[in-house]
């Protein structure tokens, strides 16, 4: 395998792909121009493996939207009958555009990707042969609402969908630490703006202290033990959400949750929290198909 760092230097190795290479870089770096890099890999054919010869290029820290637009818009195309292809486009926030058909991007169609890539600030997407995209978004830092500002931010992404048409979401937030909440989303279109409000109304549960706060591990599991965890999963399909929430109870095993399996259905900490949750989730007009302890022992709904 051979990478070229510099758009104009010259490959020497690889042949036949080289020529193809020396070819393409320049013509890649020419749409670039100095807001970025480009670097171009050959691959040698190898039993299961084709020749291929792939462009990828990086956007500097700082340029514009309506550079990245134009960048979109010609860069794909810009090898020509080269049979080096862009593979992916990334920005310095390390968003980054991969998988479109070696041809030039519709001009609406590169604004709506410039303004994802620029919206979330990390964040995938991939287009599949169909020419649907899929896009993926991660945040590992702050609380609730910054999951619910992922939802809100896919649905700004409103031009994605009149552009492409099919675009699939998946979207995910861990808090690093203690509690270990964590939410993930997947869906076929726009998450629903409900959903944001119900995230954020986690948090404000969580910030409450209705949850309780973590204490020393290894205790006797209790009623009124510290709910540690808070795991979110949502799926939309046509327009239909489905939504289920699990509960970390501190201290508390399989064993022991099944053991008291009545108790945890009608008091403690962890009953209020299931009756809390669905609350908000009515609220927001949201079903909630399940509130359970660890996995274990169904809250909501009661048996």
């Amino acid at each position: 395998m051979c990478a070229v760092l510099a758009a104009t230097a010259l490959l020497t190795a690889c042949a036949p792909l080289s020529a193809a290479a020396r070819e393409a870089a320049p013509r890649v770096a020419e749409v670039v121009g100095d807001s970025g890099d480009v670097s171009v890999t050959t691959t040698k054919s190898r039993v299961n493996v084709s020749p291929s010869c792939s462009a990828r290029v990086r956007l500097d820290e700082g340029i514009s939207r309506s550079a990245i637009t134009r960048i979109l818009r010609e860069v794909w195309s810009a090898p020509g009958d080269s049979p080096c292809v862009v593979t992916a486009v990334e920005l310095a926030n390390r968003s980054s555009v991969s998988g479109y058909p070696a041809r030039e991007m519709p001009a609406e169609a590169a604004a709506a990707v410039a303004d994802a890539l620029l919206r979330f600030g990390d964040v995938a997407l991939a287009f599949t042969d169909d020419r649907a995209v899929a896009v993926t978004a991660s945040s590992h830092s702050g609380r609730f609402d910054v999951a619910g500002a992922l939802v809100r931010e896919s649905a700004a992404s409103a031009a994605l969908h009149e552009a492409f048409g099919s675009v699939y979401w998946s979207l995910s937030w861990s808090h690093q630490g203690i509690p270990y909440d964590s939410v993930t989303i997947l869906s076929d279109a726009s998450p629903p703006i409900t959903l944001a409000r119900f995230l954020e109304g986690l948090g404000e549960l969580r910030d409450s202290g209705a949850l309780g706060q973590a204490g020393a591990p290894g205790g006797e599991p209790s009623l009124d033990a510290a709910i540690i965890g808070v795991d979110v999963e949502a799926k939309s399909e046509a327009q239909a959400t489905t939504l289920s929430v699990q509960l970390t109870l501190e201290n508390w095993d399989a064993a022991a949750l099944g053991a008291q399996r009545k108790q945890l259905h009608s008091s403690g900490r962890a009953a209020d929290a299931a009756r809390a949750i669905a609350e908000i989730a009515e609220r927001n007009g949201l079903p909630l198909d399940s509130v359970t302890a660890s996995g274990v022992v169904e809250l909501l709904p009661a048996p």
